[in-house]
C-alpha cells in the first residue's frame, strides 16, 4: 500500500451500495458490490482492482457447485491491504486529538469490515465445500485448485475422519468391505459436487457454449449437445457443466488469473 492514504488503498474511493432494511449479508446481486466498470487508466491510484477481483472471486465461489482455481495474489493482496488499514485506524484511533466519531474513520471502519467479511466468507464456503467431497479434492486432478493451506487442512481433516470411520465400524468388518473408495461399474463410493446444478450466468465476452440435451438412454455418454453463441452483457440460465470450462481451464484464465469471461450471479 506505501504511502497511499487509507480509502484509496481499502477501496479506492469507489462507494459501497447501500440497501434499505436489515441484512445479513453484503449484495450480491448482479450489479453488486463493486461491480462499478474498473478504469482503464494504468496509473489511477484511486482504484483498487484486487478489491474489485476479490469480490468476483467471492461471487463466482458462493454460486459454483464446486471449489474453483484459487488466486493466491488477489488474496495476498487483500490481507495486506485489510491489514494496513486496520493498523493506520488504530493510530488515528489512538491520538489524544482525534474524535472517535469522526465520519471518516466511521465510514472507512465500516468498509474495512466489510472487505473482511468478503474475503472470510469466500475462504469459508471454499472449507465447506473441502469438507462435504474430501475425497474428491484429494484427486491429483483436483488438489492443483487448492491453496498450499488448504491442501493441509484437507489432508489433516481426512486423515482424521478416517480414523474415526475405521475405530467405530471398518476395523471390524472384513477386508474386502473396509475400502472408502471403491468403484464397480456406475457407482462410486466417492461423493463428488452436482455439476449439473442450474446457474445464472453474465457473460463478459463473446463464447460459444456446448449445450448438454437431455438423454432418454440410461448412460449419461449417451446424451447429446448443441452449440450456442451467448453474447457480451447477457444473462442465461445454463447448467453449470456447460460453462464450467471457463472458470476452470487455465486457457481460460487471463493475463492476470482472474476468468473473467463469464460471472456466476
Amino acid at each position: 500500500p506505501g504511502s497511499r492514504s487509507l480509502p484509496a488503498a481499502l477501496a479506492g474511493g469507489v462507494p459501497w451500495p447501500r440497501r434499505s432494511g436489515a441484512m445479513d449479508t453484503l449484495d450480491d446481486s448482479s450489479r453488486g458490490l463493486l461491480d462499478e466498470p474498473i478504469p482503464e487508466e494504468e496509473d489511477d491510484l484511486h482504484f483498487n482492482k484486487d478489491l474489485h477481483q476479490l469480490h468476483r472471486m467471492w461471487r463466482n465461489e458462493k454460486y459454483a457447485p464446486e471449489v474453483l482455481p484459487f488466486n493466491e495474489r488477489v488474496v495476498q493482496n487483500m490481507s495486506e491491504v485489510i491489514e494496513f488499514v486496520g493498523d493506520g485506524l488504530e493510530e488515528e484511533r489512538a491520538a489524544e486529538d482525534q474524535d472517535p466519531n469522526d465520519p471518516t474513520n466511521v465510514l472507512i471502519g465500516a468498509d474495512l469490515e466489510r472487505v473482511k467479511y468478503v474475503l472470510r466468507d469466500y475462504l469459508r464456503i471454499r472449507l465447506w465445500k473441502l469438507t462435504q467431497w474430501p475425497q474428491h479434492y484429494l484427486e491429483s486432478s483436483n488438489i492443483v485448485l487448492l491453496s498450499d493451506a488448504e491442501r493441509t487442512f484437507l489432508k489433516e481433516y481426512w486423515y482424521q475422519k478416517k480414523r474415526f470411520f475405521e475405530s467405530r465400524l471398518l476395523s471390524v468388518l472384513p477386508p474386502s468391505k473396509q475400502g472408502l473408495d471403491d468403484k464397480i461399474d456406475l457407482m462410486d463410493m466417492v461423493r463428488r459436487p452436482g455439476l449439473e446444478k442450474y446457474v445464472y450466468v453474465r457473460c463478459n465476452e463473446p463464447i460459444n457454449v456446448d449445450m448438454p440435451q437431455p438423454s432418454t438412454q440410461i448412460t449419461p455418454s449417451q446424451g447429446s449437445s448443441q452449440r450456442r453463441d451467448f453474447e457480451k452483457g447477457k444473462m442465461f440460465l445454463v447448467r453449470y457443466d456447460a460453462i464450467r470450462t471457463y472458470l476452470i481451464d487455465r486457457e481460460h484464465a487471463g493475463e492476470g488469473n482472474d476468468f473473467a469471461k463469464v460471472d456466476l450471479v
